[in-house]
């Protein structure tokens, strides 16, 4: 393919950016020689970006005010219609750097609008956990009853999200605050019962709650993950997601094998090793346990 004239290049540009038709803008980015990625890769970062800005009416050439709040809706949008992982999100965040950097080089925008734009941290399997400031901050911040009492689960007992999702009321021994996982039956601490209480009010309270009646309305873990970022926009946190927050359990409380659900010994401490060596992400030495028992 022939190297657009630098006139017929912006003119295309311009088209493409106005109609949002993907599949030219990338055809013109790609014979220019300004893809820094594969097309298919770059086509599928540009495509939920496109794909929103025709749909909302939002001109990409000249963004509106609320720009980088309107861009988070694309940038985590998923195929599922659940919450993109970071690294898809820092992938597509680059691709529209790159979109940016080409308009400014051809003279169609002055400003680049993703300056001071922030993105997530990229995810690791091994990174380091979250520090307990910005944990208990989170927790803070999760106003919603629902969403706040499942931090507290994740964080004081080390809940899966599979437990969270399938957790119904006839699960949960209120006079003896005993929970029923998956595995085993843990007793819960006065945060997470306290937590609780206003949910099952709302139940009708312990005598007349519904046993198969779900405790929380997440049906998907994309309905979790979706919470807890939109949490942690708002406290100005990085996303903090639930296997981290079970492995910062682990690291934060001397719980019981039967506490943190695991009912083999030898993965329970499999499992709180990894979490000690994991560290904060500040890059601190994780601290000792000194908080009360959960």
């Amino acid at each position: 393919m022939p190297t657009p004239h630098p006139d017929e290049l912006a003119l295309k540009l311009t088209r493409a950016l106005t109609t949002h038709d993907l599949d030219t803008l990338v055809a013109t980015l790609q014979a220019g020689g300004h893809l820094t990625r594969p097309v298919p890769q770059a086509r599928a970062n540009l495509k939920p970006i496109l794909e929103h800005a025709a749909q909302d009416h939002v001109n990409l050439l000249h963004p509106p005010a609320d720009f980088h709040a309107w861009l988070r809706t694309p940038l985590l949008s998923n195929a599922r219609g659940g919450v993109a992982s970071n690294n898809t999100i820092i992938a597509r965040t680059s691709t529209l750097r790159g979109l940016y950097t080409t308009l400014r080089r051809e003279g169609l925008i002055t400003v680049d609008p993703l300056t001071d734009f922030q993105t997530p941290p990229a995810e690791h399997a091994r990174d380091a956990l979250p520090h307990q400031d910005d944990l208990t901050r989170l927790l803070l911040n999760a106003t919603d009853p629902h969403l706040h009492a499942a931090l507290t689960l994740m964080y004081r007992h080390a809940l899966q999200v599979t437990e969270i999702l399938s957790l119904r009321w006839g699960m949960y021994d209120h006079p003896r605050a005993r929970l029923l996982r998956r595995r085993t039956a843990s007793t819960l601490g006065t945060e997470s019962t306290r937590a609780l209480e206003p949910l099952l009010a709302a139940q009708g309270g312990p005598l007349h709650v519904q046993d198969d009646a779900h405790v929380f309305p997440y049906r998907t873990q994309d309905d979790l993950r979706l919470a807890i970022f939109r949490v942690c926009q708002n406290a100005n946190l990085p996303f903090i997601g639930p296997a981290q927050i079970r492995r910062a359990s682990l690291r934060d409380f001397p719980l019981t094998q039967t506490e943190a659900g695991f009912a083999d010994p030898r993965s329970f401490e499999l499992a709180q090793q990894l979490a000690r060596t994991l560290g904060v992400q500040d890059g601190t030495a994780p601290q000792d346990a000194a908080a009360e028992p959960a």
